[in-house]
C-alpha cells in the first residue's frame, strides 16, 4: 500500500497546489482589475474597519459643509455608545439627539464580475439608531447613498426590507443583527422609492445631493 502522502499526490496530480495558486491569482487579478483606475481603487484595499471609517468621515465632512446640520462624529469613540449603535448623529430643533448609523460597502466581484453590495452587523432590535445610511460605491465612480428611517426597515422588532423588493433575514443565532445585502435591483427600488440617491463623483450637482440629504435627515 501507498504511503497516504504520496497516494494524495498521485490522485490530484504533481501540481494541485501550483494550480490553486494560479486560479487564485487569476481570480484576485480580475477583482483588482475591475477597481483599475477607479477613484476608489484605494479604498478597496483598505481593512474593512478603515473602509467604515472612511465611509463615515466621508459623510460627516460632506452634511456639515453642504447641509447647515451641526452633524457630530465621534470617530473611533462611538463603538462604546450608551444609548445606541450609532456613527454621526446631531441635536434637532426639539433638542432631541439624532442617531444615524452609517454603512459603508464597495461592490462585490466575483470571477472579474461585478455583482452587489455587502453590509455587514446591522443591529435593528430596541430602536439603537433613528436613521441608516448605506454608502455603496462602485468603479465607474458612482456611489449610491441609501437613507431610511428605522420605521421603515424595522417592523415589530424585526428587520423588514420590503421597501427594497426583498426580504430581510436575521443573522444564525445573532438575535437582533441582520446581513443586509442589496443588488442593483434593489438600489434601483431604493431610486424609485425616493430614499436612494445615485451620486457621479465626476458629474453630478452638488447641490442635488444636499437637498437628498436634507430631505431624508432633517
Amino acid at each position: 500500500m501507498l504511503p497516504f502522502l504520496v497516494y494524495i499526490e498521485r490522485v490530484k496530480g504533481n501540481f494541485f497546489m501550483k494550480t490553486l495558486i494560479n486560479n487564485l491569482v487569476k481570480e484576485y487579478k480580475n477583482t483588482a482589475s475591475y477597481w483599475s483606475g477607479s477613484i476608489f481603487e484605494s479604498v478597496t484595499q483598505f481593512s474593512t474597519d478603515y473602509k467604515g471609517k472612511f465611509g463615515e468621515e466621508l459623510l460627516y465632512n460632506y452634511i456639515k459643509d453642504n447641509t447647515g446640520i451641526s452633524i457630530q462624529w465621534d470617530a473611533d469613540f462611538n463603538t462604546s455608545n450608551d444609548d445606541g449603535v450609532y456613527d454621526l448623529f446631531w441635536i434637532d430643533n426639539e433638542g432631541k439627539k439624532v442617531r444615524v448609523e452609517v454603512k459603508t460597502s464597495g461592490r462585490t466581484v466575483a470571477n472579474g464580475k461585478p455583482i452587489g453590495w455587502q453590509h455587514e452587523n446591522v443591529y435593528f432590535s430596541d430602536k439603537k439608531w433613528d436613521k441608516l445610511i448605506f454608502l455603496d460605491y462602485d468603479a465607474n465612480d458612482v456611489i449610491f447613498i441609501t437613507i431610511v428611517n428605522y420605521d421603515e426597515v424595522v417592523k415589530n422588532n424585526m428587520i423588514d426590507l420590503s421597501i427594497f423588493g426583498k426580504k430581510g433575514h436575521q443573522r444564525k443565532n445573532e438575535e437582533g443583527k441582520a446581513k443586509v445585502d442589496f443588488s442593483m435591483k434593489s438600489i434601483r427600488n431604493g431610486i424609485d422609492k425616493g430614499i436612494t440617491f445615485e451620486y457621479d463623483v465626476t458629474n453630478t450637482s452638488d447641490e442635488l445631493l444636499a437637498l437628498f440629504l436634507l430631505n431624508r435627515l432633517a
